[in-house]
């Protein structure tokens, strides 16, 4: 019997704003194919780290270290003249940099997902023969991805307090929180402003013991510093980052007294509800959370 076909759909959405569909249903709609020679584009690289003490037989594992990817991969640029061919190539050149990061997105009947990209070095044509007479190129594109994940779009959800608490007590909520990939997640918090308005965001090990405290910190709340007035919060969970932000440029990071979130939502979590609240607020404010959606490879792993 013979296995039905399905091929994914490959794009290019640059940083200036344009598509190319290099690959799959529409390919070559701006000239530009993707070729055969492609690398580094499915899993993560990964650096396992490896202890061992002067007498051990083998070695302990120590951890891992996630690299950034080069990925290399070759585009056809074909036309119909030589100056229509060197307006194609133009602006396929035109939609890279080395400072700004355009886009590759995979999709198949299942995800759809991009990967971030910027040159790694120059795009590389063999001029061997001259492209104008023949029409045609290759051109080898190195690439970088500093984040080297697939991403799909964030999911997003929030809470608003339907009680006035300007007068005293506390509005509590909840929202629901998942993460259906192969990578633990970062949540992102945006808190709405009101003045003097006192959030609390949960911040659970679910079991992660890195911090040496699992069981202690499984129903771990932070308060947030009192909003002052006009002042939206942006909190990145992701110890990486600067994870508290004012949208007025306040010093709000001393505001948080050192405490910082420790923990991520782990991989393949199902719909939990977590629990948030306000105090000195009317009703109408909330919160919104945002759930990033890393993947390992541009498709599969649900």
């Amino acid at each position: 019997m013979p296995r039905k076909r399905t091929e994914a759909l490959v794009q290019v959405e640059t940083f200036r704003g344009e598509w190319f569909t290099i690959s799959g249903p529409g390919q070559g709609d701006r000239g530009v194919e993707l070729s055969t020679k492609v690398e580094d584009l499915y899993d993560v690289p990964v650096e396992t780290i490896r202890n061992s003490h002067a007498f051990q037989k083998g070695s302990s594992y120590g951890g891992k270290r996630i690299k950034h990817r080069i990925p290399v991969f070759g585009v056809d640029i074909v036309g119909e003249t030589g100056s229509e061919w060197e307006l194609l190539d133009s602006e396929w050149a035109k939609g890279w940099d080395y400072d700004h990061e355009s886009k590759l997105w995979i999709e198949t009947e299942s995800s759809r997902r991009y990967l971030s990209l910027s040159l790694f070095e120059q795009p590389k044509i063999d001029l061997e023969f001259d492209p104008h007479g023949e029409l045609y190129a290759q051109v080898m594109m190195t690439c970088v991805a500093g984040d080297p994940y697939w991403y799909e779009p964030d999911e997003t959800t929030q809470w608003v307090s339907t009680t006035d608490t300007t007068g005293g007590g506390t509005a509590s909520g909840s929202v629901t929180v998942y993460n259906p990939t192969n990578q633990e997640i970062w949540l992102k918090w945006v808190l709405q402003a009101y003045p003097g308005a006192i959030y609390s965001l949960p911040d659970f090990s679910f079991g992660d013991d890195r911090e040496e405290r699992a069981v202690i910190d499984a129903n771990r709340i932070i308060q947030m510093p009192a909003l002052i007035a006009g002042e939206h919060l942006r909190v990145d969970t992701d110890p990486d980052t600067t994870q508290v932000e004012s949208n007025i440029d306040t010093a709000v990071y001393l505001r948080m007294g050192g405490v910082r979130f420790a923990y991520p939502i782990p991989p393949y979590t199902p719909p939990t509800t977590i629990p948030v609240s306000v105090t000195e607020a009317p009703a109408g404010v909330g919160v919104q959370v945002r759930m990033p959606r890393p993947w390992s490879r541009p498709w599969g792993l649900q």
